[in-house]
């Protein structure tokens, strides 16, 4: 459960401040980053950890990212963390 919801709150992470959205053109220059655009290369480089948290066969950071993160797409980042406070579980 905390190797899995680390796990997240990195994916997260790396999903604001380092992989800016593909939605727009003008994403990366509005990106939260403090540092500014990024690089092709940390694109690519944050596009392969990025896979790496789906892809990892650790039943302790890949399945407790898994378990984690769906947990936070059904109830929310705040509701699972009060959960794992209370329980030491992640909601089900």
């Amino acid at each position: 459960v905390a190797e899995g919801i680390c796990q997240v709150l990195a994916y997260m992470w790396l999903e604001t401040e380092v992989v800016p959205s593909t939605s727009t053109a003008s994403s990366s220059s509005s990106s939260s980053s403090k540092k500014g655009p990024q690089s092709h290369v940390e694109n690519k480089l944050g596009e392969f950890f990025k896979y790496t948290f789906f892809s990892n066969s650790s039943p302790i950071y890949g399945g407790g990212f898994r378990a984690a993160n769906a947990a936070v797409n059904k109830y929310g980042l705040r509701r699972t963390l009060d959960h794992i406070r209370l329980t030491g579980l992640f909601p089900v």
